[in-house]
């Protein structure tokens, strides 16, 4: 069985995930309202609806679909969270499982007893625990990371870096001007810098220190390295039990706004994608309502005029959902002309945008007879309709919401 509820919540709410027992997929989407989907029974799901948030509980696995500046906050998860395309603040309390992120702004997270893997950070990202391994790739905000007790791996950090490791850790970084990365392993430490790139290096290791492609290379066992490059606008820590080597590299150094004007359309491209996955769906579920419907009104002998007016207005709610996302598409394409605008001012270098359709107009429907509306109850009471699909299609029908 499949719970699922639809909430007009408008378009920067708070949510609160306070238990899902299996595991969580938040996807954001360009609606102001929260969909809740579990493949559990009605009982496995609570939800509390207040002024202040919406407030969640689940004993099964749970898939949300939120505005894209929402606030969420997910206090436990039995099993595994993935979370895509939410700009608003993300704070997670315990995981049991792996945390994926991808095409978020400002985290923190308390607790991780599997892997974390990130990529495209708009914001801070300040982690306290993770039991195992550690993969973040362009974060425009400081990365903090308090203890990793598996590897880390980062690329592409535009703010500053701390990190605690007791494995190994590679990190590859642009030394942006004013950045500063101070990491400590257990292991070893590969790190990679721009060759031209000005710092202050401070190198101490238990095992072998090696320093290649930066204009001088160094060789040192079981001690320290300090050395500085100018223009020495940022500064390196390494720290390890093991070795480290720090070698140059083909990396050109990263202006801020640039750095983060990239991480911008990088995410623009990824709400496209992803709205266009959502497209599909909505078309796919539309499609197999009708088929089910269509099966039902057979076996109750329907008036054939009555059943093709229901099918109609089916079809017509999916044109509506299409169209409404359509017009999402044409909104964050507007949005990203006018970054480009304001970077062509600015002088940064221009970078091509895929180009959305102009959202055609919406047609008119007409309101939900009596008798359609009499059939659907009737079905529910002959057990031909569940509660939830006669709510979802008296709402296609009407061209609203149930909530």
């Amino acid at each position: 069985m499949s719970v699922s509820r639809l909430f007009q919540i408008g378009p920067t709410p708070t949510l609160i995930v306070r238990n899902v027992s299996g595991n969580l997929s938040v996807s954001g989407w360009d609606r102001p309202e929260v969909q809740v989907r579990t493949r559990g029974e009605a009982e496995d799901l609570r939800i509390e609806e207040n002024i202040e948030a919406l407030t969640i509980f689940c004993e099964e696995d749970l898939w949300l679909r939120v505005p894209v500046q929402s606030t969420l906050t997910i206090e436990k998860a039995e099993a595994n969270v993935s979370i895509n395309l939410l700009l608003g603040s993300l704070r997670i309390g315990s995981v049991e499982g792996n945390v994926s992120l991808h095409s978020v702004s400002a985290v923190e997270i308390d607790h991780i007893e599997g892997n974390l893997t990130a990529r495209l950070v708009a914001g801070d990202l300040h982690v306290h625990v993770v039991e195992g391994s550690v993969q973040i790739g362009k974060a425009a905000g400081d990365v903090q990371l308090d203890k990793i007790e598996g590897n880390l791996g980062l690329e592409e950090i535009g703010g500053d870096i701390q990190a605690r490791v007791e494995g190994s850790a590679r990190v590859r970084t642009p030394l942006a001007p004013g950045q500063q990365c101070i990491v400590q392993a257990e292991g070893n430490i590969l790190c990679e810098v721009p060759r031209d790139v000005g710092a202050v290096f401070s190198l101490k290791a238990e095992g072998t220190i090696r320093v290649t492609d930066l204009g001088e290379n160094h060789k040192v066992v079981a001690g320290e390295i300090v050395f500085e490059r100018e223009p020495a606008q940022a500064r390196l820590t390494l720290m390890a039990e093991g070795n480290i080597h720090l070698r140059g590299v083909q990396l050109r150094p990263i202006d801020e706004k640039e750095f983060v004007s990239t991480i911008e359309e990088e995410l623009t491209l990824r709400a496209a994608e992803l709205t266009q996955q959502i497209s599909e769906q909505i078309e796919a579920q539309v499609h197999e309502l009708a088929r089910q419907l269509d099966s039902r009104l057979a076996q109750l002998n329907v008036d054939e005029t009555l059943s093709v007016s229901i099918q109609e207005r089916i079809q017509a709610a999916m044109r509506r959902a299409e169209e409404r996302l359509t017009e999402a598409l044409r909104r964050m394409e507007q949005r990203t002309q006018e970054r480009e605008g304001r970077r062509r001012k600015g002088g940064w270098p221009s970078s091509p945008t895929p180009a959305a359709p102009s959202a055609p107009s919406r047609p008119k429907s007409s309101p939900l007879t009596e008798e359609e509306r009499m059939m659907i109850l009737r079905m529910v009471e002959q057990g031909k309709l569940s509660v939830d699909q006669a709510e979802q299609l008296l709402a296609a029908l009407s061209g609203g919401k149930q909530g």
